[in-house]
């Protein structure tokens, strides 16, 4: 299965997520990339092979988000850490003092590469509890205390 999307930004999947925010140049692209994927494996003369994903129990699955800390990340971006895109108003991620542009390195005590360990490290975290997290800022890294809230 494969996705794809344009970005995110401050009022992504929020009420005030409008028309006028939508990126019509990139989707466009998008969508002539994916035209040209589906031909290009349309005219094949062999069929796809695929396998199955088996777990070993040494993998991980698929983490679940028990909690929530209004951080928009970046996506697209792959450099080291995970860059936030926005931080939602009166949100832990607010009131830890995280701001748009910052880079997660670390956080619960979990080196942070990409959005998957981000997204691990998220997973393991419980509402109510503080957690440091840092970030680098304008090339300077910084340790904040986040406390996440439970998702509604």
């Amino acid at each position: 299965m494969l996705f794809f999307f344009t970005g995110t930004h401050v009022d992504y999947h929020k009420p005030s997520d409008t028309a006028e925010k939508i990126n019509y140049d990139a989707t466009a692209r998008i969508a002539s990339f994916v035209h040209d994927v589906v031909r290009h494996l349309d005219e094949r003369d062999e069929r796809l092979t695929y396998q199955t994903a088996r777990s070993d129990g040494a993998t991980r699955a698929t983490p679940g988000f028990r909690v929530f800390l209004g951080t928009i990340p970046n996506y697209s971006d792959t450099s080291d850490g995970v860059l936030i895109d926005g931080v939602r108003e009166n949100s832990p991620a607010e009131r830890a003092g995280l701001k748009a542009g910052d880079r997660i390195v670390r956080m619960a005590g979990r080196g942070v590469r990409n959005v998957y360990d981000y997204t691990y490290a998220l997973a393991e975290m419980r509402a109510g509890q503080s957690y440091e997290v840092e970030v680098v800022r304008e090339g300077k890294r910084l340790q904040l205390r986040i406390t996440p809230e439970a998702r509604k």
